[in-house]
């Protein structure tokens, strides 16, 4: 009897959807040369009711939510506004789609639209089939995250200090699942390389380097799971070296061999004519 039933709803579901969607498609196309606002737009302004709005991010997963006044209210549909589409009814999903899913609960039967894509965008309306019939609103919006490190594209540090990277993650609704370091295309995350170190945090990741080396110069890439990746070069500047004098050598003993040098040569410039020379002594 409850699969009759159900059926029979659904039938109803999708006669109206149709007819309502086909009496849409005339209006649009008998004035469409009159027409400042979209369909969808239009359509707004004859709703009842607040329009709950959701942020997803691409690639990852839609939470619409549809509050119930009564938990033992009738069945519960979704219905994608923009083509009127039919996704669920109760606990199935009717698209073939199958991208979208239904978490129910006694309060709350939540949409979840899985790899959300840019297309998925728009307006969604929840019905519940009671006396009068119950709707819920809500607009996904779509945003495409993306990742900075900071100080790039170039990045300068002296040989012998160290090295932080940060990976941020910029527009992002969801944590990364994994954050991915390149040096000159190899990955590094899993190397058993002394002093470099890479750390998961809530917005991204950081890579650690101690004690850097020329060999740890080069192009970095973070590329998060769910996020477009962000690069840096980082440059390694030689440390210059130094007189032997400036390592650590005692300046006082460098201050007394100059002043004795500095005497000797006073005092044979003295002297010097003070010697008679060679032809002096033996005339011709």
């Amino acid at each position: 009897m409850m699969k009759i039933l159900l059926i029979l709803v659904i039938f109803v579901l999708e006669f109206e959807l149709y007819f309502m969607g086909s009496e849409a498609r005339h209006q649009k196309e008998s004035s469409a040369n009159n027409v400042d606002l979209t369909t969808e737009d239009k359509n707004e302004e004859s709703l009842i009711g607040l329009i709950k709005e959701v942020l997803a991010q691409k690639g990852g997963t839609a939470v619409l939510p549809c509050k119930l006044t009564d938990p033992s209210a009738g069945i519960v549909t979704w219905v994608r506004r923009r083509d009127r589409q039919l996704l669920t009814v109760g606990a199935t999903t009717h698209s073939v789609d199958l991208r979208f899913m239904i978490r129910p609960s006694n309060t709350d039967w939540t949409l979840l639209i899985h790899k959300v894509t840019l297309e998925d965008a728009g307006l969604y309306e929840c019905q519940v089939a009671t006396h009068p019939v119950q709707q819920n609103f809500a607009r996904l919006r779509i945003t495409e995250a993306y990742s900075e490190i900071p100080g790039a594209p170039d990045l300068h540090v002296k040989q012998g200090s160290s090295l932080r990277l940060e990976c941020e993650l910029m527009s992002a609704t969801e944590a990364p699942l994994y954050v991915f370091w390149y040096r000159q295309g190899r990955m590094i995350n899993y190397d058993s390389e002394p002093g470099v170190q890479v750390e998961l945090t809530k917005s991204g990741s950081v890579l650690l380097v101690h004690n850097t080396k020329l060999t740890h110069g080069g192009n970095y890439t973070c590329a998060p799971s769910n996020a477009k990746p962000a690069y840096v070069m980082v440059h390694v500047i030689e440390e210059e070296e130094k007189p032997a004098a400036m390592h650590g050598g005692d300046r006082r003993n460098l201050s007394s061999a100059i002043l004795a040098s500095n005497f000797l040569m006073s005092f044979l410039a003295a002297v010097s004519w003070r010697i008679p020379t060679f032809t002096s002594l033996y005339p011709t």
